[in-house]
């Protein structure tokens, strides 16, 4: 039971936190025309007053009314949607309609939006505490009362279309839900004697500050109750906006604490002193994540616009940077409290718009430039606040970046031992997130590369690598050409993981197109090394191979290059079967009219076949390594290697042993008659200077 209870409230954390992140758009554009509106500067002020007779004044209040003025409204419908994402897929829309339908009247009902004179602040921050309770209660609710109908009889009408029959259906879990709303606010109302659910909890908050009288603690409760608020992801200013109007936005003589106090010494750039976080960020990030976030935030964070740390790092529901939020603004609040206590700092005397931004604000606000001297205290304080935990979440995000990475890496190797099909970005969790984070960066890293894939790009994340090849007398006859894409983040990514991200995201052509362009052009200055009998080897998957525009390419590239028949040679890779058909025959020897030869790869797995031999289609068959690696221990292997090479002969293709890393694999396959091979015993994969360099000394 405990365990039960745990997942739920772990579920509606999460649901919470999900639905105020896409609540950032609308956040964002808010805050702007707030700011844009407040912008403590005369000249614009007058600028935006005057311009077409107040034609763009009107314009940001009409934005500004229309995002953050019903922010309520779009929190219950992102709470919705998140719930019903979750627990609802493949149901109808007119389904999800009539949940969210469900908890827009529970807001309504809830807020008390008609229990009297429509107050149009209850749509706004202020009636968020209502929103999350209509967002989660209406989904539930809903859910429950459509599964429960679902099992009576179903209405159906005769002739209608399914959308109608399918609305009809939607008629009594939507009035269930609407009376349970109904009746609980009513039995609230009558025994609180209040409007509605909101006015109870405004009617709550209110008075656990009005038994206080202004001063330092009732101001200190104020923040840590606003802190703690948006720890849970919860707009605190908003919420407790009432309280700042009736206790704080008075400026009292002799009274410390004010609105405009908290404002310019706490709350620099935003709720938990937040441009502390962002300063922490810059000097201590080390991830390209963070440091993107940093550069995204700092304009909006200069106006004291922190919604974009708080729901980008993240700080809602985030236990470890939940110490320095509260603790930042406590130690800013209680500094600037004492210095203008003991009369360092004078006291607050003007209001100050939330938007301004900090040192302006602190000589605005006192007159002095004291006040400045203080914020920049309290930025030290906050920054040297936020450092530690910055450099800890940094650690902690890179070690679950590597579990992830390792758990990706897991499941495609799982896959490719069982041969079953997987789609990595669909995983669920951090795996399938750092899928589509990978597949957006290898198309970006794609695009970034040179455009002409014959030129040099140093700065191309996307490394060649030539592993060369050597026959029995340890003459270096080739290479095969491997990408390794040097990731910003992540360092060098497992090979076959950055070929199954492109095939996924659909840039496995363009990727491998690029990747025999730039190897195809390489091999000239090899071949000046090695003499023209070098030959190159490409890897191509089937998937590229059957792509209609790969015949128009190779017969170009073969033209820019003046290849030679032999120059280049294409390993089809067997990830997916390569189909034994007449077009398929027919195709490859197209391709082998422009002078290139095939290999089939990892020759004994997977897909294969000995049908691809028959129609004598390949130059060269590449064994497959759990072969190589086995022939010293395994009899079997022996004779399967052995019958190979006996097929080499009658059928007239040649046989590599990939992997080869010691003396004895090596000798114990010259026996058997393969002769050619690849392999760490005689190089890793080198780059392009290196592999001409070897070119070089062998001629020596």
């Amino acid at each position: 039971m405990k365990g039960l209870i745990l997942k739920k409230l772990s579920e509606t954390a999460k649901t919470i936190k999900n639905s105020l992140a896409m609540m950032i758009p609308i956040l964002f554009i808010g805050s702007i025309t707030v700011m844009l509106n407040g912008l403590p500067i005369v000249v614009w002020q007058e600028f935006i007053d005057s311009f077409l007779g107040g034609f763009l004044r009107s314009i940001i209040l009409t934005v500004q009314s229309a995002t953050v003025g019903v922010l309520a409204v779009y929190l219950t419908i992102a709470i919705n949607l998140c719930c019903t994402s979750r627990t609802d897929e493949g149901q109808r829309t007119v389904y999800r309609l009539g949940s969210m339908l469900g908890c827009l009247t529970g807001f309504s009902i809830l807020s008390g939006f008609f229990s009297g004179e429509p107050d149009l602040s209850l749509l706004s921050g202020q009636g968020v505490f209502s929103a999350l309770l209509a967002g989660l209660i209406g989904s539930a609710l809903f859910r429950r009362f459509e599964t429960l109908f679902k099992t009576k009889k179903t209405v159906f009408v005769d002739g209608a279309d399914s959308e109608f029959n399918a609305a009809l259906n939607v008629i009594l879990p939507l009035l269930a839900v609407i009376l349970c709303f109904a009746v609980a606010n009513q039995l609230i109302t009558a025994v609180f004697n209040v409007q509605s659910v909101q006015h109870l909890f405004m009617k709550v908050v209110d008075s656990i500050f009005m038994s206080m009288r202004r001063s330092y603690f009732s101001g200190l409760l104020f923040i840590l109750l606003i802190s703690i608020m948006w720890m849970f992801g919860i707009h605190g200013n908003n919420v407790l906006n009432q309280v700042a109007e009736d206790m704080f936005t008075e400026i009292i003589p002799g009274e410390i604490v004010s609105k405009s106090f908290i404002d310019t010494f706490v709350n620099m750039g935003g709720t938990g002193c937040t441009l502390g976080l962002l300063i922490a960020m810059i000097i201590f990030g080390k991830r390209s994540s963070t440091k993107k976030l940093s550069r995204m935030a700092f304009f909006p964070n200069l106006f004291n616009i922190g919604e974009l740390l708080v729901f980008g790092l993240p700080i809602v529901y985030n236990p470890l940077m939940a110490v320095p939020f509260i603790l930042s603004p406590i130690l800013c609040y209680t500094n600037a409290f004492l210095l203008t206590q003991t009369g360092f700092m004078p006291q607050v005397t003007n209001t100050v718009v939330w938007t301004t931004p900090a040192l302006f604000s602190g000589y605005i606000a006192t007159d002095s430039a004291r006040g400045v001297i203080v914020q920049l205290m309290n930025i030290i304080i906050s920054a040297a606040c936020y450092a530690p935990f910055v450099i800890i979440y940094e650690k902690r995000s890179l070690d679950e970046t590597s579990a992830a990475m390792n758990e990706l890496i897991g499941i495609l190797k799982k896959s490719e031992e069982t041969t079953e099909e997987v789609v990595l970005t669909e995983c669920e969790g951090n795996v399938g997130r750092l899928a589509k984070l990978l597949a957006t960066d290898l198309e970006v890293s794609l695009k970034a590369s040179s455009p002409s894939a014959g030129s040099e790009n140093t700065e191309s994340p996307l490394l060649m690598k030539y592993q060369p090849q050597f026959d029995n007398t340890g003459h270096c006859i080739g290479a095969e050409s491997l990408l390794r894409w040097n990731h910003t983040r992540y360092g060098i990514i497992y090979p076959p993981l950055v070929i199954h991200l492109a095939k996924e995201s659909g840039a496995l052509y363009e990727l491998e197109t690029y990747i025999i362009e730039r190897s195809v052009s390489d091999s000239e200055s090899f071949r000046e090394c090695f003499g023209d009998k070098f030959k190159l080897s490409v890897n191509v998957t089937v998937t590229t191979l059957y792509d209609k525009r790969f015949i128009d390419f190779v017969k170009e590239l073969a033209e820019k290059y003046h290849l030679k028949p032999g120059n280049v040679c294409i390993e089809i890779t067997e990830e997916t079967e390569l189909v034994t058909s007449e077009e398929t025959g027919e195709l490859i020897r197209k391709v082998r009219s422009f002078g290139y030869t095939f290999a089939l790869d990892d020759f004994s797995m997977g897909h294969t076949s000995l049908q691809y031999l028959q129609h004598n289609q390949f130059d060269l068959v590449k064994l497959d390594g759990n072969l190589i690696r086995s022939v010293l221990s395994n009899d079997r292997t022996k004779e399967i290697i052995n019958s190979i090479v006996y097929l080499s002969r009658s059928l007239d293709f040649k046989v590599l042993a990939e992997f080869v890393e010691t003396t004895e694999q090596k000798e114990a396959l010259e026996q058997i008659g393969c002769l050619l091979y690849q392999g760490y015993l005689f190089s890793p994969a080198i780059d392009k200077d290196s592999l001409i360099s070897l070119g070089n000394a062998a001629k020596k």
